[in-house]
């Protein structure tokens, strides 16, 4: 039952219990029965044929009283329900047979029933009245969830990752305060598209429906398209199954996109879209598109790193070719230990970047230090020692990678205290800095320097494994032992898209600590 026919119902309820008849009740502007149901009995039945007169009572709130044959008279009672007005009408038994006790009872029936009515438009106007303040305090409830869902979606998430996650978030938190069956999101590319709710579409429907979309001139001109019903569109052709659409155009980044949410939830189908579902979804539409574009910013920053570092390698190679190719296998061996140690992929990825950079601070080593073929005088060893402190002097500015830098400081510590720069021991020294350390240690015995040969690999494992505990964390050491066939097999690499991906890890939000993992850099069957 519709709510004008319930509305009809109860109407017909109450003057049924003010004047003991049975009542019809009309929407008058069409005549269309709406209560009861069924064809009544008895002299209700006979009024139909004066629906036409019903034209008259619209917009009226004066009843009407008219005589008829038999000691009857006919009584109408219009009822206007917002812009709809409803006429009840029975037939009641006249007492008087004289005119004038018949027109003193027609016109006491007329202010009995306009005192009805009267009671009944207050009652509705009351009702009107809680609807609007109930609708208000809901209006209000929504736009004060609707900040607060806004402000945690906010603060949990971080712009510098891939979009894709992002709008997964974003999508599930929107769409609730639109209630749509579905809520997308297309790229311009029509390639990467996100759903959340009912599957109400596959990506080859929703490829068609932002093509028809396309060439609608309203969404074009201003980036937003209400449409309530799809069926009587201009570009709905062939997507009659769909009820209603919202669709905004998103600015994002270099491209584009449009965000669109189909078929509003309602009791029923004919439920439609408003300008207040627009106003709920445009700030999540604004909310994607920046995100977008701090994507791009953050892309373009990870493209500028990529080139410092691989700048920053390639200029210690240059000054120790013996050395090169040293930084890569340090980062891919500590890798290695760090998974067999189960650190999280944050870790491995400073640990990948530290263990590339560990001995950048080598490029402000004199060339007759660093190149020289036979044993360092103590002048010498005390400036090549001072290689970690010039490193950590050089990226110290670079906040986005801070917490690489211990690594970088820190690798030449040992375990029992007698390392430098700051002699620290133990748990004192960065795990980062005690993992770099072993993978520094065991390429730096199996490689040629201009001063010896390199160690065979048995005879390096053997003095790392000797070393545990004083120059070496034993822990580490012990995973070293476990993963030494793999460890064997790594070679030189160049350069690559390890290092662009690992620094999806190190370029991590510096206002926060370490709260989004990554997918880590190194896969084993690139070692």
């Amino acid at each position: 039952m519709t709510k004008l026919a319930q509305h009809a119902k109860a109407t017909a309820t109450v003057l049924h219990e003010e004047f003991r008849v049975p009542f019809q009740v009309f929407e008058a502007s069409t005549a269309t029965r709406l209560w009861p149901e069924t064809e009544p009995n008895g002299d209700v039945r006979y009024l139909s044929d004066n629906v036409g007169t019903f034209a008259g009572l619209v917009g009226g709130r004066k009843v009407q009283v008219t005589p008829r044959p038999n000691g009857k008279c006919r009584l109408r009672v219009p009822f206007v329900l917002g812009d709809v007005t409803l006429v009840a009408e029975s037939v009641l038994a006249r007492i008087g047979n004289d005119p004038d006790d018949i027109a003193e009872e027609q016109r006491r029936l007329e202010c009995w029933a306009q005192a009805v009515l009267d009671r009944l438009l207050q009652v509705e106007w009351l009702r009107s009245q809680r609807a609007a303040e109930d609708e208000l305090k809901r209006q209000l409830k929504s736009a004060w969830e609707l900040n607060l869902t806004l402000e945690r979606l906010i603060r949990h998430l971080r712009i510098h990752r891939e979009p894709g996650s992002n709008l997964h978030k974003i999508l599930a938190a929107a769409i609730p305060f639109i209630d749509a069956e579905s809520l997308i999101w297309v790229p311009s590319s029509l390639e990467g598209m996100q759903t959340r709710g009912e599957a109400v579409l596959a990506d080859d429907d929703i490829r068609d429906l932002v093509k028809a979309l396309r060439r609608s001139t309203e969404l074009r001109d201003t980036g937003l398209l209400l449409c309530p019903r799809v069926a009587d569109a201009s570009w709905g052709a062939g997507f009659s199954h769909l009820g209603s659409v919202l669709v905004m155009t998103v600015p994002s980044g270099r491209a584009f996109g449009w965000l669109i949410a189909v078929n509003k939830r309602g009791s029923d189908r004919q439920a439609s879209f408003c300008n207040a579902d627009a106003a709920a979804m445009a700030p999540f539409a604004a909310l994607i598109g920046l995100l977008n574009k701090a994507s791009d910013r953050y892309q373009d920053l990870k493209d500028l790193l990529v080139g410092l570092t691989r700048s920053l390698a390639s200029a210690v190679d240059a000054k120790d070719p013996y050395t090169y190719g040293h930084s890569e296998r340090v980062a891919r061996i500590a890798v290695e230990l760090g998974r067999e140690l189960n650190l999280g992929e944050d870790e491995l990825s400073d640990i990948y970047l530290a263990g590339l950079l560990h001995d950048v601070g080598k490029i402000g080593i004199r060339d007759e230090v660093l190149c020289k073929h036979g044993p360092l005088t103590a002048e010498e060893q005390q400036h090549i020692q001072q290689h970690p402190q010039i490193g950590h002097a050089i990226l110290q500015d670079l906040h986005q990678i801070s917490s690489l830098l211990p690594g970088v400081l820190h690798h030449h510590e040992r375990y029992d205290g007698d390392g430098y720069p700051m002699k620290l021991a133990g748990e004192q020294i960065p795990r980062i800095a005690r993992i770099i350390a072993v993978a520094d240690s065991y390429d730096a015995m199996s490689t040629t320097r201009p001063y010896r040969q390199g160690l065979a690999p048995d005879r390096v494992e053997a003095i790392l494994i000797g070393g545990a505990g004083e120059q070496w964390d034993p822990r580490i050491i012990e995973a070293f032992q476990r993963i030494i066939p793999k460890l064997r097999s790594i070679r030189e690499h160049g350069l690559g898209e390890s290092l662009r991906q690992a620094l999806d890890g190190a370029l991590r939000d510096t206002g926060s600590s370490r709260v989004i993992p990554i997918n880590m850099v190194v896969p084993s069957s690139t070692i």
